[in-house]
């Protein structure tokens, strides 16, 4: 080719293979089911490696048939062709695949390394030049985002939460002497554009090969380290079998709980495979235990094992036991997460960070009454019961003197919805929030969030403050007085959270690890504003 023409302008899709599998034949790399033709290299560029190009078949979309009912006739320019290529090439050191149209769809990924695309995005990217992100929020259950700024911004600006948000893909601009445009990158795929010749390819690899092999993300982006989602196939086939160790020796560790956010005052009961009449109040991961036959568990038999959810009007509901089991894994200096069926890898010093908040949080003085539970039964059937947050918050206003606020809803401008208060109130502004620990993460995410949430519209709403002191007057006239109209000021204003079913004692090291994340998030941000805060737990009691 003569050095004077114009480079063309290609925009690629990149992957790289992993070192113990990059001297495989290149064939291998293919799924088996990929329906190929093979074409060797032109030696003239001496590459190593072969095209791959897709049999293509021509097919018509799936509203042709409706399309030519409307008008009687075939409509032969329907039919498409679509194309996919993939361009496999091996350097010394490195085998990479280049994929086109709907190539990477032809890759085997289990030879390919996982994050080569979001880690090579972070660290050949302007960290102020982010023009999407796409994450994954690890909260009541594990929420997908796509954000897209306007213009190029930093990271700030898509409200990143770097204590609960998984990173899994960006685009943006390079940095300096970073010599592509148009930089994504996510899970596995680095995607760019570059004017190239043919046998700059090799050099291509191994550029490449460097963004991916260093660290220079750490100074911008070392928060995306916090949390890892798991993608590896291997890595997690040997956590799930630590999982089942762990079941067959009936490990304290094993939580059972719903993977979902649910209306738990319209649960009355949970039950397991194996023992599905047996209906109890909140889930025990001991009653699943009771009926485990130790010696056949396996991956597949928790994947076939169910969680029954009962609501109060009779209705059903099932969660395969995989994805509502909680479990921690330490290994080495790693911690690993199980959550909503899905592995995740916890940066060590980021949990450590978690429990040296949590180890600041005071556990509250104020007296509460245990939460009753009893049996009674329906049909010739024995249904144990506990009491609804509503009753219990009744009950122990009236046994302390508390002021009952509950499902008092107070309306804010800053909200999508109303919003209560608190649950219980005491005349020494102590805002009292209470949630069942039955069956999980979900509503304890929900208290914590619900607590901080009033707390700061208080501080920051005169409207808010104006509602709530008409609704604190009907409560008991002069408690109004403890909400000044203007002027309102933390100090002096106490936030408790109070989770029933669950001692004070064990409280903070029995909260899953999304939960603890979110409690040292919300005694955080509340005590930075001035605000103080306690945790307590109430333990059961049969009803007298």
């Amino acid at each position: 080719m003569d050095g004077d023409d114009k480079k063309p302008y290609l925009f690629l899709n990149s992957f790289l293979v992993k070192g113990e599998y990059k001297d495989l034949d290149v064939n291998e790399f293919l799924k088996s089911s990929a329906q190929v033709n093979t074409y060797e290299i032109d030696s003239q560029h001496e590459l190593e490696g072969n095209l791959f190009v897709k049999i293509s078949t021509e097919k018509k979309p799936k509203w042709a048939t409706f399309t030519e009912e409307v008008t009687g006739v075939d409509l032969n320019e329907l039919s498409n062709r679509s194309s996919s290529a993939l361009l496999i090439i091996k350097t010394p050191h490195n085998t990479m695949a280049f994929t086109f149209g709907y190539g990477r769809f032809l890759l085997d990924t289990k030879y390919f390394v996982h994050d080569f695309g979001i880690k090579t995005a972070l660290n050949t990217l302007k960290h102020d030049s982010l023009r999407s992100v796409d994450l994954f929020t690890l909260d009541d259950q594990a929420v997908q985002k796509k954000s897209q700024a306007a213009r190029e911004s930093d990271v700030g600006v898509f409200g990143i939460d770097i204590s609960k948000d998984v990173l899994r893909a960006v685009t943006g601009s390079p940095k300096a002497g970073v010599n592509l445009k148009n930089i994504s990158g996510g899970d596995s795929v680095f995607s760019f554009g570059l004017e190239l010749n043919i046998d700059e390819i090799s050099d291509l690899i191994s550029t490449l090969s460097d963004y991916y092999n260093n660290d220079s993300y750490k100074g911008e982006f070392s928060w995306v380290d916090n949390i890892r989602k798991i993608k590896e196939s291997s890595e997690i086939s040997n956590l799930d079998d630590h999982l089942v160790n762990a079941l067959k020796v009936k490990s304290p560790d094993v939580c059972v709980t719903i993977p979902e956010l649910t209306d738990w005052d319209s649960i009355w009961g949970f039950s397991f495979t194996r023992s599905k009449n047996i209906i109890k109040p909140t889930i025990d991961t001991n009653d699943y235990y009771a009926n485990l036959d130790v010696a056949a568990v396996s991956v597949d038999s928790i994947k076939r094992d169910r969680l029954f959810v009962y609501d109060v009007h009779e209705n059903e509901t099932e969660h395969q036991i995989y994805k509502s089991i909680y479990f921690e894994h330490k290994l080495s200096d790693k911690i690993y997460v199980l959550f909503s069926g899905t592995w995740y890898e916890i940066a060590t010093d980021f949990m450590t960070r978690i429990n040296t908040t949590l180890s600041q949080i005071p556990i509250s003085s104020l007296p509460f009454p245990e939460v009753y539970t009893w049996s009674e039964v329906v049909d010739g059937k024995t249904k144990d019961r506990i009491e609804t947050e509503g009753d219990y918050n009744e009950r122990a206003a009236n046994s302390h003197s508390y002021y009952l606020l509950d499902k008092k809803l107070i309306k804010s401008n800053r909200t999508t919805t109303s919003i209560e208060l608190c649950d219980l109130m005491t005349a020494n502004k102590q805002y009292i929030h209470v949630k069942h620990r039955k069956g999980g993460s979900a509503g304890l995410s929900h208290l914590f969030s619900q607590g901080s949430v009033s707390a700061e519209i208080l501080l920051g709403d005169k409207e808010f403050r104006k509602a709530t002191r008409k609704v604190l007057k009907r409560v008991f006239d002069g408690l109004q007085n403890t909400v000044p109209l203007d002027n309102f000021k933390s100090d002096g204003v106490e936030v408790v959270f109070v989770i029933l079913g669950e001692d004070s004692s064990t409280l903070k090291d029995n909260l899953p690890f999304f939960s603890k994340v979110n409690l040292s998030k919300a005694y955080e941000s509340l005590s930075q504003r001035g605000f103080n805060v306690k945790i307590a737990g109430v333990g059961t009691v049969p009803k007298p």
